[in-house]
Order: C-alpha cells, then sequence, then structure tokens
C-alpha cells in the first residue's frame, strides 16, 4: 500500500493524517494533542516527515514504548 502524508504542523492547531495514496482514505488522524510535545521535544520535524528513507512510524514520530493518542 503506498500512503500520502498530509501534514499541517506550522498552525495554532496542527493535524497530521495519514492517507491511502491510490483511495484516498484516511488510515491515520492526529490532532495538536499529540503533535505539539513531539514538535516540542524534536521527536516529529517536518525534515523527518519528508525523509523517504525512514520508515512511516520513524517519519511519524511513533514509537512502541509510547501510546500514542491518534485515531485509526
Amino acid at each position: 500500500m503506498r500512503c500520502v502524508i498530509d501534514a499541517w504542523l506550522e498552525r495554532r492547531d496542527p493535524c497530521l493524517r495519514l492517507l491511502d495514496a491510490e483511495a484516498g482514505q484516511e488510515i491515520l488522524r492526529c490532532g495538536a494533542g499529540w503533535i505539539i510535545p513531539l514538535l516540542e521535544s524534536g521527536e516529529l520535524s517536518l525534515d523527518d516527515i519528508q525523509d523517504e528513507g525512514l520508515s512511516f512510524s520513524e517519519r511519524l514520530g511513533l514509537s512502541l514504548e509510547r501510546h500514542a493518542t491518534c485515531a485509526i
């Protein structure tokens, strides 16, 4: 499955979505409560999101050790 990251990070209420590239269906949606702490800690950055050499979990700052508050 090919995916597209739709990220709106530089706004007061940032949003990030992972979409199925072919169907356009939303797979994952993350809001400000999840994004802002990751941006502030440096775990999530625009450079990482754009780095196609990283996995989607690495690009989105997802960690198996930490609970994510994103909707699937």
